[in-house]
């Protein structure tokens, strides 16, 4: 991420490290030069990359193919959940349940494969430079840690994934940060933050909410909760008066508190709750309590054809009510009758069923759909056939 302004494009770099101008002004050049000079940025870069490091070793040790998990972690950690959820990813039945509210601390620190990590720090350390040349180390970790918790928290808000990590709630807590300090910050503060094009780095987190939008695996509320808090972290360091910066920061606490008070009821999404709540038991072979969590969740949606498929897969992956299963993942077919996840799902509960109806044509026809190669499909048409072969 390079946030260049106009005064920056002109200027020239006359050696490694950034140079401070006559007016106090400064040179850009590349964040990671002068990581030396920002502890607090250098510091919250370590953590992440230490975390994902046992994360992936951890991935790695417990493969049956160590090389392919290694080699395939640039864009997926292939057996990483129980790693991360041990390392403290924010496992939301885990809160609900357990109260382990330091998982909303400790899972902006963790990433799910190699790219998640390296595009996060590329942020953290373009913004958290920035964000300390203005305010200094202490401020920089206060703003991406309350930013990281109150991402978590929205998460938990929102039921959005039963587990969540990344760094980039932090980061866009920073961006909000630092886009109000440019905008109405201390002469001091402007005048350091000069280079920067306050209409840049609003444009940038537009397009980062817009991704967030589009790209299913972004966790958004995330996103969203810890850019508000990023935004009135830099309100509140921007004030002029004493009284405004109490109440701001008052604000932003009210605010973690009624999102944390929200979330650890999470009654208000009952269909996510109970799915997320299902999937935790499968996990812990209490079949009994998926299945009234499951009925409980299919209640609050029962059209949601992704809650159909999601639970029929899970149901046929533990092999247990198959029948059920197959009932589901029927209804979610009438509702997007094309869908290549939907056929699979169908095709699997049969196979795992030894049902006389044939899943290959389902699985051609998934892959077909897909309109690229997908592993999972693969597998299940040849798991199928080898079924099929030695009935």
């Amino acid at each position: 991420m390079s946030l260049l302004g106009s005064r920056a494009a002109s200027a020239r770099v006359s050696s490694v490290q950034a140079d401070r101008e006559p007016d106090g002004g400064y040179v850009i050049d590349a964040w990671w030069r002068r990581l030396p000079e920002r502890p607090a940025t250098a510091g919250l870069i370590a953590l992440c990359v230490l975390a994902y490091t046992a994360t992936l070793v951890g991935a790695v040790a417990s493969s049956v193919d160590p090389v392919t998990t290694l080699t395939h972690s640039v864009w997926t950690l292939e057996g990483s959940e129980p790693i991360l959820v041990k390392l403290g990813a924010l496992d939301l039945t885990r809160v609900w349940l357990d109260n382990e509210w330091w998982r909303v601390v400790s899972a902006g620190f963790l990433h799910g494969f190699l790219l998640h990590l390296i595009l996060n720090i590329l942020a953290l350390g373009s913004l958290g430079d920035w964000v300390e040349h203005a305010w200094g180390p202490w401020r920089t970790v206060a703003i991406f840690v309350f930013s990281s918790i109150a991402g978590c928290l929205a998460s938990l808000v929102w039921c959005e994934s039963n587990i969540v990590v990344g760094a980039s709630a932090g980061a866009l807590g920073l961006a909000g940060a630092l886009w109000v300090g440019r905008r109405f910050g201390t002469s001091s503060v402007q005048q350091k933050l000069e280079p920067i094009s306050s209409f840049s780095l609003a444009f940038l987190v537009l397009l980062c909410l817009l991704l967030g939008a589009v790209i299913p695996w972004i966790a958004q509320a995330g996103h969203i909760g810890g850019l508000v808090m990023g935004l009135l972290l830099g309100l509140a360091l921007v004030a002029r008066s004493r009284v405004s910066q109490v109440l701001i920061t008052a604000i932003a606490g009210a605010l973690l508190v009624g999102t944390a008070t929200l979330g650890g009821e999470a009654s208000w999404r009952p269909a996510e709750y109970h799915q997320f709540l299902g999937l935790r038991a499968l996990n812990e072979g209490d079949a009994p309590a998926a299945t009234r969590h499951f009925q409980s969740a299919l209640e609050a949606a029962p059209e949601n054809a992704q809650l159909l498929n999601t639970v029929a897969y899970q149901l046929a992956l533990d092999g247990t009510q198959l029948k059920y299963a197959e009932s589901l993942a029927m209804r979610a077919l009438a509702v997007e009758p094309t869908n290549p996840n939907f056929l699979d799902t169908l095709a699997w509960v049969l196979c795992r069923q030894g049902s006389p109806v044939p899943a290959g044509p389902l699985l051609h026809a998934a892959l077909f759909l897909a309109r690229e190669p997908v592993e999972e499909i693969r597998e299940h048409t040849t798991s199928c056939a080898s079924s099929a072969a030695g009935s």
